[in-house]
């Protein structure tokens, strides 16, 4: 691997994207074309890195840069990695062949998973474009690799621990509803509740909990387009990408937003953030429809302010955006011109770390940095895997964990061998 460990402010030259700049028509029927058609897109497995072939941790400013480990999952290898700062691999999972939406690790060394058998890339060749409903499943993995449980679930993109020690799980039926298609099955969006050992309790219908709504959120169909990516033909006009149950205390007798029973979601093809009433199956706070375009990964900051990636499909920009959910307000954003050509169709992750940096993943590409909050880069790591024919493999997210999260779990384990 080749590593630079500098101190002090470098930037490198981003990654070639998935798709070339394309000139825009002057309407707004070609525009809404073009959205469509980055919509419709099937997740990207990486990139070509171009000419430079670095990977790894390509930049550490030691002074300014979070301390603890990142964890990313590569979607096409069924693999995950725990890595310090300076990119030595500190744990790995994987199941090699199948595909891995979601990997989240617990304060016991756990893992949880959302994937799909058989739908990775295995030998340089290339992955199957069609997924089998039946191969999903949620997994849990012990701290050395070994299977603690699998349970076949048509789940897809996230899963967390809730408060209570639930864990929670975006699912998916296929079901008719006429007012969205008048002969393809919608793809209805799910949450999901699961016991400690993965056996389904509850679940509550996020379109329901819409419709039941529609005066905090209008639910747009347009984007109801068939998609065949799966075995037989379905729409989704939500793409829900993300979930987080409310787990700020100190935030639940402020707002009405912040009840223990809400559930913060994040929609895709919906261009916007939702807070939901689990007793009450409602929505209770929308956001985004006049500002996202395609976003993932949202999340609750201990000022109550929601954190959310917006892949910017519109602009051809990503970035990060905080917003004041009670104003309605963005009150902060990544800043454009120090991260240089930073663009992912889909995936895409932000997190706020401790000491006030964000964490974010332009998963397209391979890439992570962690960001000061004026914008200036203080770490920068590049996926050092490949996936079929090309160098750099897509990562889903890269998730933050204070060294203290896992009570000296990793002290033995440090791998340089990359």
């Amino acid at each position: 691997m080749r590593k630079q460990i500098c101190v002090g402010v470098v930037l490198v030259a981003a990654a070639t994207g998935l798709l070339g700049c394309t000139e825009y028509e002057d309407s707004e029927e070609a525009t809404a074309r073009e959205l469509a058609r980055l919509r419709s897109l099937p997740y990207g497995g990486g990139t070509h890195a171009g000419e430079d072939d670095s990977v790894g941790v390509v930049l550490l400013d030691t002074r300014y840069a979070c301390p603890g480990y990142r964890l990313y999952a590569m979607q096409m290898l069924g693999r995950a990695e725990l890595i310090d700062l300076e990119g030595n691999v500190v744990r790995e999972w994987q199941y090699p062949g199948d595909r891995w939406e979601r990997a989240e690790l617990l304060a016991n060394g756990d893992l949880l998973v959302v994937g799909m058998e058989g739908h990775g890339s295995v030998g340089g060749q290339r992955w199957r474009r069609s997924i089998v409903d039946s191969s999903r499943y949620v997994m849990r993995l012990d701290w050395e690799g070994r299977l603690v449980w699998k349970r076949k679930l048509l789940a897809h993109h996230d899963v967390e621990l809730t408060p209570a020690g639930k864990i929670l799980v975006l699912t998916f039926r296929l079901q008719d509803e006429p007012d969205i298609h008048a002969t393809i099955d919608t793809r209805a969006d799910y949450l999901t509740l699961l016991d400690c050992n993965g056996n389904v309790e509850e679940s509550r219908s996020l379109l329901e909990a819409i419709r039941n709504s529609p005066e905090v959120f209008d639910l747009d169909v347009s984007n109801a387009k068939p998609s065949r990516l799966g075995a037989v033909p379905w729409v989704d006009p939500l793409h829900a990408n993300s979930v987080e149950w409310m787990h700020q205390e100190h935030l639940f007798d402020t707002h009405p937003l912040y009840g223990s029973d809400n559930v913060l979601v994040c929609f895709r093809h919906q261009d916007r953030v939702a807070v939901f009433d689990w007793e009450e199956n409602k929505v209770v706070w929308a956001w985004g429809a006049d500002e996202l375009s395609g976003p993932h990964d949202a999340q609750v900051l201990e000022s109550g302010n929601v954190l959310v990636f917006d892949n910017g499909l519109t602009h051809r920009r990503s970035r990060a955006v905080e917003v004041d959910p009670l104003r309605d307000r963005i009150v902060w954003e990544s800043p454009a011109d120090s991260l240089g050509p930073f663009f992912t169709i889909s995936k895409g992750s932000a997190q706020r770390l401790p000491n006030g940096n964000t964490l974010l993943a332009e998963s397209d590409k391979g890439r992570a940095v962690e960001i000061a909050p004026e914008g200036r880069v203080v770490w920068e790591f590049l996926c050092p895997h490949g996936v079929a024919s090309l160098k750099r493999a897509a990562i889903v997210r890269m998730i933050h964990y204070p060294a203290a999260f896992l009570d000296g779990r990793v002290t033995a384990n440090v791998s340089t061998e990359r």
